[in-house]
């Protein structure tokens, strides 16, 4: 049986949706990835089928669009209208890659932005298995996670929240759509859909960090967070001497392209001395550049390291609160020091502060030298908070989120054979 998995947005998209490519295929499946281009030739390096998607979305994230789209912080309404704008250019290439992945398949799984597969799927009378790696199901527990509502908002508001960010989402997808695909879903009735069967959703993220409502329909499943089985890739040597040499706090954004991590970097830099602290800059998708630096001994710089390797080296972790950087840090037990840009970033920083794993995160109209030590203080100093990380990352390592995703695929594709 031939199961496409449709991945379509940055590293941290991708990277969980190959790992449960890897899954599938461990159970048994002809798994194939559909992902970018700028993450086809490291996926298929690690033995997984790529079909790619002619787009580069470092480029995007690099364009003027894109800087408008980081640009958008907390604000879910602005994200979308921004999201929107940079859909129009690329979304043509995109739906007819995902078209041509799909055309063989037996069933698909999508993750939001490959929300062109379930429409493909259904043409095809194919099971299609939405997926996420954020807590996006409706519950009235708490606001969607790009609505940063306060804590004791009522459930009807809560649940309000999703429907209101599924719906502007859709109408930036419906007519960009209809050009490919044929009787896509009314005006309102997309996402009511995923909440009237009962073919599974899945989301890629450990209960233990965020406990599965108590009103979500029997077919949504948070499995766990989707990582590779494999042990994690040696440091560079000269990284390994740099760490030898005592302990380091690690600051990096990923795949964030924006004016604002120069500055941010810049007082990282800043705090280090000041505090006499050693750091490791991953300056990622940045651009960041800063020649000095070579000559820090209290400072290593490289564009990227994986975080299985690296994060469980740190003091503490500082980065942009993605699902996935997230995910690892707690995995390595390590706290996080969040800068949230967009999306979801801001409810896993809140999300943590309020459950006593991290420090509050921190604006960017607010990020400083002092701001950014007082925060890896709290960090050092608050034994309970490190106590609680330790004891979450320990458990985090015995999840099996891939495992559970695939006997869930594959439970349901039984019930549909029979």
């Amino acid at each position: 049986m031939r199961i496409v998995v449709v991945a379509v947005g940055t590293r941290g998209d991708v990277e969980p949706h190959a790992a449960l490519c890897a899954g599938l295929q461990r159970a048994g499946y002809d798994a194939c990835l559909c992902a970018a281009d700028d993450f086809a030739c490291s996926v298929a390096a690690q033995g997984i089928p790529v079909h790619p998607i002619p787009v580069s979305f470092r480029k995007l994230c690099e364009s003027e669009a894109g800087s408008a789209l980081l640009a958008s912080g907390g604000n879910g309404i602005r994200l979308l209208r921004s999201l929107g704008r940079l859909a129009a250019d690329v979304a043509a290439q995109v739906i007819v890659a995902v078209r041509d992945a799909c055309r063989e398949a037996d069933a698909v799984c999508y993750s939001p932005l490959g929300l062109p597969a379930f429409y493909f799927a259904r043409e095809l009378g194919i099971p299609a298995f939405a997926t996420s790696l954020q807590p996006f199901g409706r519950t009235g527990e708490y606001g969607c996670p790009v609505l940063p509502l306060p804590n004791g908002t009522p459930g009807p508001l809560n649940r309000f929240s999703y429907q209101l960010i599924e719906q502007m989402f859709w109408q930036i997808a419906r007519p960009l759509l209809r050009r490919h695909v044929r009787n896509p879903l009314p005006f309102w009735r997309h996402y009511d859909a995923l909440y009237r069967h009962s073919l599974p959703v899945l989301f890629g993220y450990s209960p233990l960090v965020v406990p599965r409502p108590r009103d979500w329909k029997p077919w949504m499943h948070a499995t766990g967070y989707w990582r590779m089985c494999k042990t994690p890739p040696p440091l560079p040597d000269d990284l390994e001497d740099f760490l030898a040499a005592g302990p380091a706090v690690c600051f990096g954004f990923g795949s964030m392209h924006s004016r604002r991590i120069g500055p941010i970097f810049d007082a990282a830099i800043e705090m280090l001395a000041a505090t006499s602290r050693r750091g490791v800059i991953l300056t990622g998708w940045s651009g960041y550049e800063r020649r000095s630096l070579e000559r820090d001994g209290n400072i290593f710089v490289t564009d990227h390291v994986p975080h299985d390797s690296i994060f469980p080296r740190m003091s503490a972790v500082v980065h942009h609160g993605g699902a996935g950087t997230t995910a690892a840090a707690l995995r390595a037990a390590v706290p996080s020091v969040i800068l949230p840009f967009f999306f979801d970033q801001g409810f896993w920083g809140r999300w943590l502060a309020s459950r006593g794993l991290g420090p509050p995160p921190i604006a960017f109209g607010h990020c400083s030298a002092p701001v950014l030590a007082e925060a890896l203080d709290l960090t050092e100093t608050s034994q309970d908070m490190r106590c609680r990380v330790q004891v979450l990352g320990s458990r985090l390592r015995q999840e099996d989120g891939v495992s559970r995703a695939v006997a869930i695929i594959g439970d349901a594709l039984d019930k549909i054979r029979k």
